[in-house]
Formats: C-alpha cells, sequence, structure tokens
C-alpha cells in the first residue's frame, strides 16, 4: 500500500511547479569587447560580448498549464491505490479464516479429549465394578480382562486426543502469532437457520476480493485513458533568470524571459500501445466478472454448507442422547445381572463415538457460519451469529 501510495503522490507531483539552477564557465581564447562612443566622441562605456573567463547562470521555473495524460496517469495511479487498499483488505479476510479455522479446530479437538477422558473414568470405574462381582462370584475373569482391554483402547484415545490438540494449538498459534490459552467453553450452536440464500446472494459485489477485482479494472480501463492522452498537445509554462558577464549589446549581466511551449508528439509506437492497453483492460474485465461470480459460487456453497451442518448436527445431538442412555441402561442391567459386561463396554464405546461426532458436526456447523460470512466478505467479531 504504501508503494501505491508513493506512485500517486510521484504522479501528481508532475503537476507541480518544477525548479531547475544551473551554471556554466567557459574559457575563451579570445575576449570581445565593443566600446560605445558618446555624442562627443568620447568613450562612455564598454561592452563585454565575450570575455576570455566566461560565467553563465540560469535559474528556471516551469509549470504545466494543459498535460491531459499526467492527469489520467493520476487517475489510473489512484485506481491501483484502491485496488491494493482492497486487496489488503482481502488478505485480512483471508487471515481472520485462517485463525477461525485452526480457533475452532482447537476447540473441537479439546472437546474429543474431555469426551476421551470421561469415557476413560467410566471404563475405570467400571472395571472397579467387574473386580467387585468377582470378588463376590457374579463375574469372571474374562470380564475382567476386558475391562482392562477397554480402558487400555480408552487410553490410547485420550493419547491420540492429546496429540491432536497439541498439533491444533500449534496451527492456531502459528496462524494467530500468539500463545493460545486453554479452552473453558467447547464449540456449541443453537441450530437456528441462516437468513434466506438470496439475501447472501446480494453480498457478493462488496467482497473484498470483488472489489479488489473491479478497482483493478477501472485502473485498467484509466491506464487506456493515459496511453490515449499521448496524442493530445502539451502546453508548458516557464520564467527563466539569467546571469552572465558575457553582457553583449544589453549591457545588463541579469535578464529574464518567459515561455509558454505547446508541444505535440507523433509517435509510431503510441497505437500499438493503445492496442495493448486495451486488451489487457478486457482482461481485467473478465477478471471481474469471473471474480464476482465466484464469489456468488463460494457465498451459495457456504450457504447450503451451512444448512447441511445444521441437520447433521441435530442428527448427532439425538445420536448422543440415545447412545448415552442406552449406556445408562446396560450398566444398571450389568448391575442386576440381566445384561452382560460386553453390552456394558459396546454401549460405552458407542456413546463415545457419538460424542467426538457431535462435537465434530457442532465444530463443523459452527465454522460453516464463519465460512458463510467470509465468503461474503464480513470480518467476524466475536464468533458467527
Amino acid at each position: 500500500m504504501t508503494q501505491r501510495l508513493a506512485e500517486t503522490d510521484s504522479a501528481g507531483a508532475k503537476l507541480y511547479p518544477t525548479f531547475s539552477a544551473n551554471g556554466t564557465y567557459t574559457f575563451n581564447q579570445f575576449e570581445v569587447e565593443f566600446p560605445v562612443q558618446g555624442p562627443d566622441g568620447m568613450v562612455q562605456q564598454v561592452l563585454t560580448i565575450q570575455p576570455q573567463h566566461q560565467l553563465n547562470a540560469a535559474l528556471t521555473v516551469s509549470l504545466p498549464l494543459i498535460d491531459i495524460g499526467v492527469w489520467r496517469r493520476i487517475a489510473a495511479s489512484k485506481a491501483n491505490a484502491e485496488a491494493t487498499r482492497a486487496q489488503e483488505r482481502a488478505t485480512q479476510l483471508e487471515v481472520e479464516t485462517t485463525v477461525s479455522r485452526a480457533y475452532y479446530q482447537v476447540l473441537g479437538q479439546e472437546a474429543v479429549l474431555d469426551a476421551a477422558k470421561r469415557t476413560l473414568e467410566i471404563f475405570r470405574k467400571n472395571l472397579e465394578q467387574v473386580q467387585n462381582k468377582v470378588e463376590g462370584g457374579t463375574a469372571s475373569q474374562l470380564d475382567v480382562q476386558r475391562a482392562r482391554a477397554e480402558i487400555a483402547r480408552a487410553e490410547g484415545d485420550v493419547a491420540s486426543a492429546e496429540y491432536a490438540v497439541v498439533i491444533a494449538r500449534r496451527q492456531l498459534s502459528t496462524a494467530s502469532l500468539t500463545d493460545p490459552e486453554p479452552a473453558t467453553d467447547f464449540v456449541t450452536d443453537d441450530l437456528h437457520s441462516e437468513q434466506p440464500i438470496e439475501s447472501w446472494l446480494t453480498r457478493a459485489g462488496g467482497t473484498p476480493r470483488v472489489q479488489t477485482a473491479q478497482a483493478q479494472q477501472r485502473a485498467a480501463t484509466t491506464t487506456v485513458d493515459a496511453a490515449e492522452a499521448a496524442w493530445y498537445p502539451t502546453l508548458t509554462a516557464s520564467a527563466q533568470e539569467d546571469f552572465t558577464n558575457a553582457t553583449a549589446f544589453t549591457g545588463r549581466s541579469a535578464t529574464f524571459k518567459l515561455q509558454a511551449t505547446l508541444a505535440w508528439r507523433f509517435d509510431a509506437s503510441l497505437s500499438p500501445s493503445i492496442r495493448a492497453q486495451q486488451a489487457a483492460a478486457y482482461t481485467q474485465q473478465v477478471r471481474a466478472e469471473r471474480t464476482e461470480r465466484a464469489a456468488q459460487d463460494s457465498i451459495f456453497q457456504a450457504w447450503h454448507q451451512v444448512r447441511t451442518s445444521i441437520e447433521k448436527a441435530r442428527a448427532a445431538r439425538v445420536q448422543i442422547e440415545a447412545s448415552q442412555l442406552a449406556a445408562e441402561l446396560a450398566r444398571d442391567r450389568y448391575a442386576v445381572g440381566a445384561a452382560t459386561q460386553l453390552d456394558v463396554l459396546q454401549a460405552e464405546h458407542t456413546a463415545f463415538q457419538a460424542k467426538v461426532a457431535s462435537i465434530q458436526a457442532d465444530t463443523e456447523l459452527v465454522y460453516a457460519r464463519v465460512g458463510l460470512r467470509t465468503s461474503a466478505g464480513q470480518f467476524i467479531e466475536g464468533g458467527a451469529k
């Protein structure tokens, strides 16, 4: 952005007055003087036409009065600066999207870790219950070994979840350049529906990516205008003050002059250059149209992703409720001898899988809402709502 602003300032500075100063020393082989005689025939003044040691100095101020090419190049520079500003917003939105994805991945993985630890505690309590039943003669050593095997598997699940948390936190740290704090609240969603898709599609034109492409298109168009302006004449005014010891017949060491210069240049390379700029402008126009269409497609996909994720999260919650109830019934039935320990272990394992699936579904849903908003060019503050 700094570069584009500097280019705009540079283009605008061409309309400002310019000042130049130069000095020249010349050694002449012969000195030329001219005596000026008065009415009485006496020499009254000697004019130095060419001194042997000649000194010349000039101070010049120039001001462009009419230069259509410069005016249009300034407009092109401003359009490029606008495009760069929009590109900065697009980059910021991409960074925010990346950070949001990493953030919700951390929350999801930590929720899975929490569920794995809770399941491990359940299996440990189940082992204690089985050992008590063995002492009472109502269970066998086979039940004990099965309980220990489930504990070992649950410990492996905890280890895998801890690894996933470490990696997710590292990715979030890299994306945000900060050390994330431990999660205290896990991802939840109220399963509300989004606004109609038509209201989201109308926002495609305001996304930073589309605004960048449109600004680049305007810059390309103004560049064509600037190239065409090379055919137009320019008018420049200048004032110059000269100092010399070769006063000639004026007898004055300092003189000034004012000039107005009208310049009109014809160059065979101008026409091909204009055609090249026109082709570039057309390419940029097509690119802007495709960018806007891509933004609409992204919003369309994100909106339907949210709708699908809502249904998946709702189904996952029903599944977890049913599996937890089944696990409780299995434990109760096993306590009274109406079910086997294998029934309990399978029910607990199913409940854990349902919990993980529910966590993943909620995480995907919340991030899908974030994706919908970022696709529409909306910066996220405080999460998706």
